[in-house]
């Protein structure tokens, strides 16, 4: 076992506190999951740089299997602190979605093999089990976010599982059932987190309403045409509620005509609870 304090920049630090959070991992961990995971070659030449802006100390053990990694290193005098600083910065330097693929580069590999091999898996969602039928693997740079698609057996239908809330993934000796894979290849080439693809929803705007839209980009559906003063969206009803229900009174959503309906016992139920 080796002790290790390095210092960073704090803003470095603050980006490693950050994934802990989001990962939901502890910084011990935290770090020596990068040092197995992440592809890094040393440079004597970078440890020679000085940070001039504000440091922070970070204090770490390397487990025993990065111990026994890290001896090799050690026998060429590679100096440990120099190497474990340029390693943190290097990955705290990276998207956050590569950071992420890093973190959960064992997870991604199961399913993988599980998809090459047409296998099912068997997965915890948070604290729920389940078992798919894997499709793809989704990177969102504008998201910062890594994704699955498959078919769950517990919903019942396709579903998009954030990577960081799987554990415990089993790839099982059953084959995946037959599936469309017309539409899982448009899935993957039109792919959002809502999967709205194959999904259309016609809204109108009021004056107000067309400015607002134009100044709303959150969770904003992809505009498909305009058709006369008809907005016509590649979306969801999810999706289309989470967007739209900020618009009050400046939109009227016209088809499909059960999330209209949805629509309007929401409306009613907002005026039940202001009325006076």
């Amino acid at each position: 076992m080796i002790k290790l304090r390095v210092t960073v920049p704090k803003n470095i630090a603050l980006i490693l506190k950050r994934d802990q959070e989001d990962f939901e991992i502890n910084e011990n961990k935290h770090y020596n999951t990068i040092y197995k995971n992440m592809i890094f070659n040393y440079s004597q030449e970078k440890s020679k740089s000085v940070y001039k802006e504000e440091t922070e100390l970070l204090q770490f053990t390397l487990n025993k299997e990065n111990f026994i990694k890290f001896d090799t290193l050690e026998n060429n005098k590679i100096k440990k602190a120099d190497f474990f600083r340029q390693l943190i910065t290097e990955y705290a330097m990276k998207s956050s979605y590569e950071r992420e693929l890093i973190i959960f580069k064992e997870y991604l590999e199961h399913i993988r093999i599980a998809i090459e091999n047409n296998k099912r898996i068997e997965v915890k969602f948070k604290n729920r089990d389940d078992i798919l039928d894997p499709y793809f693997i989704a990177s969102l740079e504008k998201e910062n976010r890594n994704y699955l698609i498959s078919y769950s057996y517990y919903k019942e239908k396709i579903v998009n599982y954030r990577i960081k809330n799987l554990s415990e993934i089993r790839i099982t000796i059953i084959n995946r059932e037959p599936f469309d894979e017309k539409y899982i290849k448009d899935l993957k080439e039109n792919f959002n987190p809502f999967l709205s693809f194959g999904n259309e929803v016609k809204v109108k705007f009021t004056c107000e309403g067309e400015k607002y839209y134009k100044q709303v980009m959150s969770n904003r559906p992809k505009l498909k045409r305009i058709e006369e003063d008809i907005y016509i969206f590649e979306a969801n009803s999810y999706q289309a509620m989470l967007y739209f229900a900020g618009f009050m009174e400046m939109v009227e959503i016209l088809e499909p005509l059960d999330l209209r309906k949805k629509m309007e016992e929401r409306i009613k139920k907002m005026i039940k609870i202001y009325k006076i």
